[in-house]
């Protein structure tokens, strides 16, 4: 069975597994998040994911795959009765995976399931603009569904929100457009019900590289990063300095093609 291995920057590298690690069978989403779990692992939030996209080429392995993560989209009302969506990277009710399934068994509504209201309150609780973000209900509902301009998606209530903060969303915006173009999806449901209703965010690998809060039913791929294989943490592996590459790679990069092989690989050291 391939096993699918991307260095994720972060303070260093650390080694992030794809899960599943092999494309048949195919595991739903409950099924691939709990053998993400039982490997001792835990999966990145879409920032992270986001993050790691911003800093790795275009040809790495994170651009050339679709992924889901356990942040969540929750639709439902405040203590006040007002309707909102709350879009939350923190470890929450559908991070663990039995309560997917749980959920998966009591039905879906097109593709959403229930969250007990006690879990939207606290992730209400919890909004910093930063790890955890609340969106109007009808600003969402009526803005655009499908693919607009990169210039635009910016103003979409959904992106900022999604991709975990302003400054972020920029710079993913703009690496976005260098490697799929000037066009992204940005998909959005009306999960407004009785009670309140959840997803889990979901982000693209085609031209328009989708932002979307899928199908709990569907299949999952998830990034998982060691929880504690240090003292301290996850493992970091030392980054090689430029310095470093550039006396290794004399060896090996013929003298004519050498300038612009420093060139090319100065632009990822920025």
């Amino acid at each position: 069975m391939a096993e699918h291995i991307i260095q994720i920057p972060t303070k260093g590298f650390v080694e992030a597994k794809e899960f599943p690690n092999n494309e048949f069978p195919n595991h739903t989403l409950t099924e691939t998040l709990a053998n993400c779990q039982a490997d001792g692992r835990h999966a990145l939030f879409m920032p992270e994911i986001v993050d790691a996209r911003i800093a790795l080429p275009k040809d790495s392995r994170i651009w050339q795959n679709w992924y889901s993560a356990p942040s969540v989209r929750v639709t439902g009302r405040t203590r006040q009765g007002n309707a909102v969506v709350v879009y939350a990277h923190v470890p929450n009710y559908f991070s663990n995976p039995e309560n997917i399934k749980a959920s998966i068994n009591q039905g879906l509504r097109n593709g959403a399931s229930k969250i007990p209201n006690e879990e939207f309150q606290r992730l209400l609780d919890l909004e910093d603009g930063k790890s955890v973000f609340v969106v109007d209900y009808e600003v969402l509902r009526n803005a655009s569904d499908g693919v607009i301009s990169t210039s635009k998606a910016l103003k979409h209530p959904q992106t900022i929100p999604f991709l975990g903060g302003q400054e972020r969303a920029e710079a993913y915006l703009d690496k976005h457009e260098k490697v799929f173009g000037r066009q992204i999806g940005v998909w959005h449901s009306d999960d407004l019900a009785d009670k309140p209703l959840g997803r889990l965010l979901f982000v693209g690998n085609d031209f328009d590289s989708y932002l979307y809060g899928g199908n709990l039913y569907y299949y999952g791929r998830f990034l998982g990063v060691r929880e504690n294989v240090a003292e301290g943490g996850a493992r970091q592996i030392k980054a090689p300095s430029l310095e470093q590459v550039l006396i290794v790679s004399d060896k090996y990069v013929p003298q004519t093609a050498k300038a612009e092989f420093e060139k090319e690989l100065r632009k990822l050291y920025k």
